[in-house]
């Protein structure tokens, strides 16, 4: 006879799956959740089994209350319930022998081990275990029913650390300089205002003199509101308002109340990569990976590469709205700076689409060796490619090539023989091969180097392999090993 489970709804109102909601909020109903059946549902099952012989074939209780349970007591609450109705269910006359708890083992994102905080949870596995099997033996116990097996299927906690996500910030938006001015010019951009803008100047410089530093800041947002205001009437043009910019921010950095914010723009999709974060707000430790021992001296924003506004990550753990980072070499772009997201797990990359057209990034499979840095490099692919994308979007990139290929002989671009230039024609392809991420051009891609017969892939882009069928997707690192 088969064994038969079933599955029930939690009466504790259980943490949504990504616990990131206001914890004042009014409890949802009970018994709304997603997951089983109801006690009237489960009597109907027990009947059921009951009228056609096969009630000892009930032997599975299936509960599920979150998967990101903050602390011990929510989780010995909700596991003491299942208990109670897998003892009733003993006494129905089910031969019950397992109950899995369903998980809601949570993961300490922000390091604060703090049931307080909406992304951490104030315990670790054992506690969790014991507080489970606690519950699970005081319900049987006090009801003399023999103890089950315990099975728990804490999805979050096996997967999150699954992965790593490294990404580079390719460019970072300058600090303003505000532009220089002489008194005569000083004047003459005063007298251009509004009597109230001018009011508020006077208003300004008074309260400077007086060193009421608060009562700046206000007369300072007054004019630059004034200012706009007369830009967009047409009064005032882009020169005078630079300049009143330059003025505000001038006044927030003498009263020490400027804080720049740059914005690093980073090689990524967070629709793709962290489609969470978007979606549900649900926030990961992001840390930069190297210069380590060197002090973070400004503080960003990240903006992916996507033509969509929603595209930029502005809260980080600990609830800043700014990141502490290193300054990118290079006067700002392409100084090769490196970022993780780390405890996104499985999860994330399931979830990431081609929003925008940007597939997954490349994933590069490492394992433990017994090798002097104690990993390897198992198997390195790429993401999708720009054809790909456009195919899984129900286009034709060869149908696309091709065209592109004969509008190019239609403007003249051929060579002597008639053809489109071959060097055009190389690009093109290129372009449908490459992935849709920005790559350093490279004069390298695989390297053979003599290490006991293994293969070392560089960190530059690879891509010219896939083009010319030296290796296939799953092949273009044979193997590396540290």
């Amino acid at each position: 006879m088969p064994a038969l489970a079933c599955c029930v709804d939690a009466a504790v109102p259980p943490p949504s799956h990504a616990f990131t909601g206001d914890r004042s909020l009014p409890a949802p109903d009970p018994f709304s959740g997603k997951f089983g059946l109801t006690t009237v549902q489960i009597l109907r099952v027990v009947k059921k089994l009951e009228q056609v012989g096969m009630l000892d074939c009930f032997q599975l209780l299936h509960f599920h209350i979150g998967s990101q349970i903050p602390s011990t007591a929510l989780l010995a609450d909700g596991v003491s319930e299942a208990a109670q109705i897998y003892c009733e269910l003993v006494r129905l006359g089910a031969h019950m022998k397992v109950i899995d708890i369903g998980g809601g083992l949570g993961i300490d994102y922000d390091g604060s081990k703090s049931s307080d905080s909406e992304i951490s949870v104030s315990y670790g596995i054992e506690e969790y275990a014991m507080a489970v099997v606690r519950a699970i033996r005081y319900v049987c116990d006090r009801r003399s029913v023999t103890h089950p097996v315990i099975c728990s299927e804490s999805g979050r906690a096996i997967v999150s650390h699954h992965s790593v996500l490294i990404f580079e910030a390719v460019s970072a938006s300058a600090c303003d300089v505000a532009p220089s001015m002489s008194a005569f010019a000083l004047q003459y951009f005063i007298e251009g205002l509004t009597e109230e803008a001018r009011a508020d100047y006077r208003n300004l410089w008074a309260a400077a003199i007086r060193g009421e530093y608060e009562a700046c800041l206000t007369y300072a947002e007054k004019l630059k509101q004034r200012c706009v205001d007369q830009f967009k009437e047409g009064y005032l043009g882009i020169e005078q308002l630079a300049t009143v910019d330059g003025l505000c921010d001038l006044v927030s950095k003498a009263i020490g109340a400027f804080d720049p914010v740059l914005t690093y723009n980073v090689n990524l999709s967070v629709f793709t990569s962290i489609p969470d974060f978007w979606g549900i707000g649900q926030l990961f430790p992001i840390v930069p990976i190297h210069r380590l021992d060197q002090w973070p001296a400004v503080r960003a924003v990240l903006s992916d590469l996507t033509c969509d506004s929603d595209g930029k990550i502005n809260k980080f753990i600990g609830g800043e709205s700014s990141l502490p980072l290193h300054e990118l070499e290079c006067n700002g772009s392409g100084g090769r700076y490196y970022l993780g997201m780390f405890l996104g797990g499985a999860y994330e990359e399931a979830l990431g689409g081609v929003h925008n057209l940007f597939g997954g990034p490349r994933v590069v499979r490492v394992s433990q060796s017994d090798g002097p840095y104690s990993f390897a490099v198992t198997r390195a692919v790429p993401g999708l490619s720009c054809a790909e994308v456009l195919r899984v979007m129900q286009y034709e990139p060869e149908l696309m090539f091709e065209t592109l290929k004969h509008r190019a002989e239609e403007c003249g671009e051929v060579d002597e023989d008639g053809m489109v230039n071959s060097a055009l024609a190389t690009s093109l392809a290129r372009s449908f091969h490459n992935m849709p991420y920005l790559a350093v051009a490279s004069s390298c891609c695989l390297t053979a180097i003599n290490n006991h017969g293994l293969y070392y892939c560089g960190e530059d882009d690879y891509d010219i392999v896939a083009d010319s069928g030296a290796a296939g997707k799953a092949e273009q690192w044979s193997y590396c090993s540290a």
